[in-house]
């Protein structure tokens, strides 16, 4: 990728810095790398900040939830968990998609238009 996309990326994410956080805390390995990102580009500590603790909240509120709802039930926690994580695994792979979609179509009518 040229050095100019990636200067495009970095002011993209510094003008959203807190949306972009926030989204990316609910997307599993990209939230583990995310500060290295943030710090070097010298981000707003109190926005990631912000946006990593209400992120994580809303993440791992969601599988506190399922765990509440399934307390005292006779499932079996075991093909519940395989259940859920091909429900992530689907939901993720489909976001990805529609981003790859909306780009490639983005793409296209910039040629069109150009």
């Amino acid at each position: 990728m040229p050095l100019s996309t990636y200067r495009k990326l970095a002011e993209a994410y510094r003008r959203k810095a807190f949306a972009a956080s926030l989204m990316a805390q609910l997307i599993p390995t990209v939230r583990n790398y995310l500060g290295i990102g943030a710090g070097a580009l010298r981000l707003p500590i109190l926005a990631f900040a912000s946006a990593t603790l209400l992120g994580a909240t809303i993440w791992n509120s969601a599988f506190l939830l399922i765990g509440y709802v399934m307390r005292g039930t006779d499932h079996n926690p075991v093909s519940i968990g395989f259940r859920i994580i091909a429900i992530v695994v689907l939901v993720e792979a489909t976001f990805f998609l529609a981003l790859r979609y909306r780009s490639i179509r983005r793409r296209r009518a910039e040629l069109a238009g150009g």
